[in-house]
């Protein structure tokens, strides 16, 4: 598997209501955020953001990014920098709204593998652990945020399992197992050389091994040459014969 990201940096201007600034030291949680804004596209609700800087409305929000429904992720804040999407947390997480297409909040299956993968890389840059560094909004306020993984618990615990399913695959490779051994060469069948011992010649089986030829020493043996084996010593024993 390889990650197909679409992301698009449209930072907001910075302003005290929605990028204030502030610096976030140490990325420790991803929070994510459903925008409560049925088939609104990612780039309007950045541009919602966006236009809270006039501090008509008096509202403080943003997040840092935002997937929309094509699977496209716009970066609203950088990641060196604090959003305000979920209170006392806002000092060490990084806030993720994504779009859905009804008052339901699921998400659609483009939105939800864009979402899973980039979640993927966050925790891969961060070093953070899926099952426990991805929280629900809901988790950190008590506010019914994102929607569906509220009600439903049991897909936002399977979503925090695709995650860490992407980093094993693309991030996280089993080393290759070290190549066997090479068995020793198998000594080619037996030949014969021709030598002479004690001026005496013997026809003797051999076999070439790395350049040497090697012979039994049983086929030396001829009426000047006795072979025998000693067991007490373990040892072969070439004894020339008186003529």
């Amino acid at each position: 598997m390889s990650l197909q990201l679409s992301i698009q940096s449209q930072l907001l201007t910075p302003n005290p209501y929605s990028r204030p600034s502030l610096p976030l030291r140490q990325v420790k949680k991803l929070v994510i955020h459903w925008v409560a804004n049925p088939a609104s596209s990612a780039l309007a609700n950045r541009n919602y953001f966006e236009n809270l800087k006039q501090g008509t409305r008096g509202i403080y929000a943003s997040s840092h990014y935002i997937v929309g429904l094509g699977g496209e992720i716009i970066q609203c804040i950088p990641d060196t920098e604090q959003a305000y999407h979920a209170k006392n947390a806002n000092t060490y997480s990084l806030g993720i709204e994504v779009c859905h297409p009804d008052w339901e909040g699921q998400f659609d299956t483009s939105t939800y593998k864009a979402l899973t993968q980039f979640l993927a890389k966050l925790c891969m840059t961060y070093t953070l652990d899926p099952a426990t560094d991805i929280l629900r909004h809901y988790d950190i306020t008590g506010k019914v945020c994102p929607k569906f993984y509220v009600h439903h618990p049991a897909h936002f615990t399977k979503l925090k399992a695709d995650v860490a399913s992407i980093i094993k695959e693309v991030y996280i490779h089993t080393p290759a197992q070290p190549p066997l051994p090479l068995s020793p060469p198998v000594p080619p069948a037996p030949d014969s050389i021709i030598l002479e011992v004690n001026k005496v010649l013997v026809d003797a089986a051999a076999f070439i091994y790395k350049g040497n030829y090697y012979i039994r020493l049983r086929d030396l043996e001829c009426n000047m040459l006795q072979v025998t084996y000693d067991p007490t010593r373990n040892i072969p024993i070439l004894t020339v014969l008186s003529p």
